[in-house]
């Protein structure tokens, strides 16, 4: 019984994982291969994640190398080992620093996870290096593979071994740097910021190797910051030996070994999941299964508290549905008021206006009667003044003849008296 539990368990979560076939498909991350959200809630461990050297954690990211120190170093490493056979990494990571570059950052996929000399990772690995740095001041990507016995430090020009490359600004850029890694059966892609750098057909990666993320300072200190990593799968391998097992067809050696046959796609059967009940596989997919079933939990005490608050919501309503009753009434009393007001003042001024109208056709009539009197009177007063009480014409003219004769004797008598003088001489 509990055999058939823990088959009908695996199967279920091999569904939530996602089985995609070989093409490479996007489903949820993976939250043992992958950085959560927030990334630490105490910001000192990272679920499902083992750190290295100097890292120091934040509730939203990762700086690997602290700014403004040199000679620092920092990892994180998945504590589990990725079994995809096809799958899909995608980081986001900040780089600053001063105007010239003082450090490097990559991303590995590896059988070992140990600090050392290469960008805060050990040196003679055994799998895929992904480096970003600056050559001569020139920033770039390179592909790096490893058997486990090539020197990396002691390369006289290490980027010459780079299976593919391509320029990169990504220093002091002013936002964050998205890096994809798509690896399926002996194809491999990278992509920086959604346009592709390099990919290549003629690589096989062996699988249950771990995923990691490395930088270091040097001299002139860089900061390195992850905002996250994700990974999406499909298809699960079973778990091998997986020492030295790193294919690279477009330049074979003696260093890395050939295996005996083609990596396929793995085809999920019956059988497949009665191997996966006795592999290390099954503990990731049960945390896997449990780390859903948390969420899950989670999700419904988020309904019950919402369920919970809706008696709260309900009186809330009908407070507000009794708020807006008051004021729909107080609207309606205030526009009748207004519109009695209103009324009531256009009659009175209407009542005003007719008072005062009356009063003034009662003096328009007061001063017409006066004017008609006025102008009817005054001609028959002249005459009468002129005819009864004023002196006659004639009475006039003999006074002024009068008096002309008068002054014309008084000259006379002057002239005859002038004559009759006679001046006395002695």
């Amino acid at each position: 019984m509990r055999g058939s539990l823990l088959y009908h368990g695996v199967l279920s979560a091999i569904g939530l994982l996602g089985i995609c076939g070989p093409a490479v498909c996007v489903d949820q991350p993976d939250p043992t291969l992958s950085l959560g959200s927030p990334i630490s809630r105490d910001k000192s461990t990272i679920p499902e994640w083992d750190k290295l050297g100097t890292v120091t954690v934040e509730v939203d990211r990762v700086f690997l190398t602290a700014p403004g120190e040199k000679g620092q170093t920092g990892a994180i490493w998945t504590r589990n080992a990725n079994s995809y056979t096809t799958w899909v990494t995608e980081l986001t990571f900040r780089a600053s620093g001063g105007e010239r570059p003082g450090g490097g950052l990559a991303i590995w996929y590896t059988a070992q996870k140990e600090q050392g000399p290469i960008y805060g990772s050990r040196d003679l690995w055994d799998g895929l290096g992904i480096f970003i740095d600056s050559m001569g001041g020139q920033g770039n990507v390179r592909g790096h593979l490893n058997d486990g016995t090539i020197n990396y430090a002691t390369l006289p020009e290490p980027q010459s071994q780079a299976f593919a490359q391509c320029p990169l600004r990504y220093r002091n850029t002013g936002s964050m740097v998205s890096v994809r890694l798509s690896v399926g059966p002996r194809e491999l892609q990278i992509e920086v910021d959604g346009r592709m750098c390099f990919e290549t057909n003629k690589i096989a990666l062996p699988h249950n190797f771990y995923l990691g993320v490395s930088a270091a300072s040097y001299d002139n200190p860089d900061s390195f910051e992850v905002f996250s990593f994700k990974t999406t799968g499909s298809g699960v391998a079973p778990v091998i030996q997986t020492s030295k097992q790193t294919i690279r067809q477009d330049q074979p050696s003696a260093r890395q070994q050939r295996p005996d046959q083609h990596q396929q796609p793995y085809i999920v059967n019956d059988e497949t999941v009665k191997e996966l009940v006795s592999s290390d596989r099954l503990v990731a997919l049960e945390k896997a299964a449990e780390s859903t079933v948390e969420k899950v939990n989670s999700l419904r005490e988020e309904i019950e508290s919402l369920h919970s608050l809706k008696p709260l919501l309900e009186r809330l309503d009908q407070r507000l549905g009794r708020i807006e009753s008051t004021v729909s009434k107080t609207e309606a009393q205030f526009h009748g008021a207004t519109a009695n007001m209103h009324e009531s003042t256009k009659q009175n001024i209407a009542a005003e206006i007719t008072r005062l109208t009356e009063k003034l056709d009662a003096v328009d009539h007061v001063i017409r009667e006066h004017t008609s009197s006025l102008v009817g009177t005054i001609p028959d007063t002249i005459h009468e003044a002129i005819t009864k009480g004023g002196p006659s014409v004639w009475a006039a003219v003999f006074v002024l003849i009068a008096i002309q004769g008068g002054i014309a004797g008084a000259y006379l008598f002057y002239r005859k008296r002038r004559a009759d003088y006679h001046p006395k001489y002695l």
